[in-house]
């Protein structure tokens, strides 16, 4: 093994992107992999008498992170073409594998629970709170099963793997091609060089719109070509379908809720949903159902007067009836028919470089957090020019290292839109930190300067929390100081508190420079856009309570004989969301299913109240408020996972949360 590979450098050394080869990310990978099986096998054997929290819980910590670092840190490098995507599909699903190994192994679930019986008494919180996570996750991953019931719950993993990989391979399909620039009547001149040069990277002339979400809304918010829209969404359908019923995604995504279910009760619980929410924050699966079917019962009236308002406005604009690829069109006349600020102006006034320097200025006022932007390449290398890279200090102390990687370029991934975070902050058996490393990524189209709408705004606040709530945790091993271990739902919530900064006017007004003239944008048009914009929030609300309902109900009762279609349609009718047309298929692309947001969807709307409720303490005291940020850090973000969450929004609130804002914002209450 090289001692110069620049994915096994120590932690507190970022990683050396210009050096990493395929053949050397091949090597580090192997060779953490064979370190953390001979590493466990080691520590069961060495703690077996007597088990210390140094040498049992920070020596495993150490090896995780290790594990866990090598893959994540070279995931970026999928854009480089798809001998990448293979090495990192194939180290993914070995690591996951590893882990579930290791989270079934008795002897170490032994040692654990003979530590805390004989030192519980003399642990601190964080201490108790990352053993309490092990005794938990021993029971996920079937430390208490026989020899053959491990034997099945490894081919039940195994088979749980097989599926999602072949549901996410389906969902690669091309785009629409044009080649008659008449169809592209609305389109801003940015988009159609931007199709083009997609185009031009599959050795075609013309444009090419892909099938993705972000370049599908793109398209069906300004094509006036109502033919081009019917065709761009009527493919964007076609992701995961397939003639042959073996291969399509909804049998792929019901044999996964299926062995899901066996999974569950393999390990002794009622259904999947409540073996999911055990490792989550909102709290029992009835408690879970009444939350989104009161909050359903609320938004059906709404989202119904809703349909009819946009179905009167189609036929005012000579469309008839409307059509799904025509709804978001329809919203498009509607803001150009009242002078509103069209998208495109909203954009000039948001260029990226300026909304990451006010991003930096928010997290530095409320939170004291200081970005250091763009070290020299020797310091912290990246993976793309267009990556911005930061030193991130607390306290004159050095905590982290973020990069943002907010551009679309080629090969990147389209839709990639995720926080990952690469190494927990933590303190090692010999008393040495460990930086906490997290990378944030959006699908901001390219430009001179990139420019946002607001969704782009939305997406990039909301990763942009992700990555700082990691940084500020304090914690100091590795279980508890990742944020991800708070569940789907609880990692969400400070992402979903992010976007509140993105929706107030006043702040955007603040932080708003025209790429022409740094100008600011007019605050009244603003405001009036933002409130036209509700509407659109309230549909995506309701889409997304439709799929959590829809992801509860198919988890816990696979095997019921419904199909997916009866499902969603239940689902999207509770709701009061747009009946399915026969050519739409939105569970064949539902890829939060394939891991982490299983029985989990509901996270989005779930953390969406909780975070409604956190900022009014900032609208109550000022949105830079320094003294509610130093409260947010104290009561809910140094502990990371080591605290409830919503022990944490009790202390932070000074009272139970409620709906409340959330539910008045939406025209709820």
């Amino acid at each position: 093994m090289s001692s110069v590979n620049p994915l096994l450098q120590p932690s507190a050394t970022p990683v050396d992107y210009a050096a990493v080869t395929l053949a050397n990310a091949r090597e580090a990978f192997a060779h953490a992999l064979t370190a953390h099986r001979d590493g466990i096998a080691r520590i069961i054997a060495q703690q077996r008498e007597l088990p210390t929290w140094d040498d049992l819980v920070l020596a495993i910590d150490e090896l995780d992170a290790q594990l866990n670092a090598v893959l994540l840190a070279a995931s970026p490098l999928a854009y480089q073409g798809d001998d990448w995507v293979r090495l990192l599909n194939e180290s993914y699903g070995q690591l996951l594998s590893r882990f579930d190994e290791k989270l079934a192994c008795a002897q170490l679930r032994d040692l654990y629970q003979q530590l805390a019986e004989r030192m519980g008494m003399n642990l601190d919180a964080h201490e108790r709170a990352t053993l309490q996570w092990y005794r938990d996750a021993f029971v996920r991953h079937g430390a208490q099963l026989d020899e053959a019931g491990k034997g099945e719950l490894a081919q039940i993993n195994e088979k749980i793997q097989e599926l999602a990989y072949m549901f996410g391979e389906n969902m690669q399909l091309p785009g629409t091609h044009v080649s008659d620039p008449a169809l592209l009547a609305g389109l801003p001149v940015k988009m159609r060089e931007a199709l083009a040069a997609q185009a031009r990277l599959q050795g075609k002339s013309g444009w090419l719109i892909g099938t993705d979400v972000s370049s599908t809304q793109a398209l069906l918010d300004q094509a006036a070509e109502r033919s081009l829209r019917e065709a761009v969404y009527r493919r964007h359908h076609q992701r995961g379908v397939s003639s042959d019923a073996q291969q399509d995604n909804g049998t792929h995504l019901l044999n996964l809720a299926l062995q899901r279910e066996k999974k569950a009760r393999l390990l002794g619980f009622a259904d999947y949903p409540a073996l999911s929410l055990r490792a989550k924050s909102a709290g029992n699966p009835e408690q879970l159902r009444r939350f989104l079917n009161d909050l359903a019962a609320r938004i059906k009236p709404l989202m119904i007067k809703r349909r009819e308002a946009l179905q009167a406005q189609a036929h005012q604009h000579g469309l008839g009836v409307l059509q799904p690829w025509d709804r978001r069109y329809v919203q498009t006349l509607e803001r150009q028919a009242r002078q509103l600020l069209t998208l495109d102006t909203f954009r000039e006034f948001f260029p990226l470089p300026k909304v990451i320097d006010a991003l930096v200025e928010l997290v530095r006022k409320l939170f004291g957090l200081k970005l250091v932007a763009d070290a020299t390449p020797a310091t912290m290398a990246v993976w793309h020019p267009s990556v911005r890279a930061f030193e991130v200090w607390l306290d004159q102390a050095l905590v982290g290292y973020f990069y943002l990687d907010a551009e679309q370029y080629p090969g990147k991934q389209p839709d990639l839109v995720a926080t990952r975070y690469v190494r927990n902050r933590r303190v090692d058996a010999e008393g040495r930190f460990h930086p906490a490393v997290v990378m944030a990524f959006s699908d901001v189209p390219q430009g001179s300067p990139a420019l946002l709408d607001p969704t782009g705004l939305l997406k990039l606040f909301h990763e942009f929390g992700h990555a700082m709530h990691h940084l500020l945790v304090r914690t100091t091993n590795h279980v508890v100081s990742g944020v991800s271990n708070l569940g789907a739902d609880g990692v969400e919530v400070f992402s979903k508190l992010f976007e509140r900064w993105a929706w107030d006017a006043d702040y955007l007004a603040g932080i708003s420079a025209h790429q022409d003239d740094g100008r600011a944008i007019e605050r009244e048009a603003l405001q009036a856009l933002l409130t036209s914009l509700r509407g659109v929030a309230l549909e995506q609300t309701a889409n997304d309570l439709a799929l959590a309902l829809f992801d509860l109900d198919l988890h816990a009762t696979p095997s019921d004989g419904r199909s997916l279609r009866q499902r969603l349609d239940e689902a999207r009718e509770r709701c009061g969301f747009w009946p399915l047309e026969q050519y739409e298929h939105p569970a064949h692309a539902f890829e939060h299913l394939l891991s982490y947001y299983d029985a989990g969807y509901y996270a989005y709307v779930w953390s969406d109240v909780q975070a409604f409720d956190l900022f009014t303490r900032f609208q109550r005291n000022g949105l830079l408020d320094r003294a509610s940020g130093a409260a947010l850090q104290g009561a809910l973000l140094d502990s990371g996972a080591a605290r409830p969450l919503q022990e944490g929004m009790r202390a932070f609130l000074g009272r139970e949360p409620n709906a409340d804002a959330f539910l008045a914002w939406h025209g709820l209450s």
